[in-house]
């Protein structure tokens, strides 16, 4: 399944059930999180976006 839901500007990361990033409800908080973000391109750039943000934040503490 390919879903081209655009990404919203204001990220909410308040429920599990929905994507942070478009609102899209999903199918689980954890693979269902994955497999929205890998088959839906908006998404995917606005995961990775965040995630180098997190990455700069904490800097050498975190390895993931």
């Amino acid at each position: 399944m390919v879903d081209d839901a655009p990404a919203r500007d204001d990220t909410e990361w308040n429920s599990p059930e929905q994507c942070p990033f478009c609102g899209t409800p999903l199918t689980d908080g954890g693979s269902g999180f994955i497999d929205h973000i890998d088959a839906t391109p908006a998404c995917r750039e606005s995961f990775e976006s965040w995630i180098d943000r997190v990455r700069d934040d904490i800097e050498g503490e975190w390895i993931g």
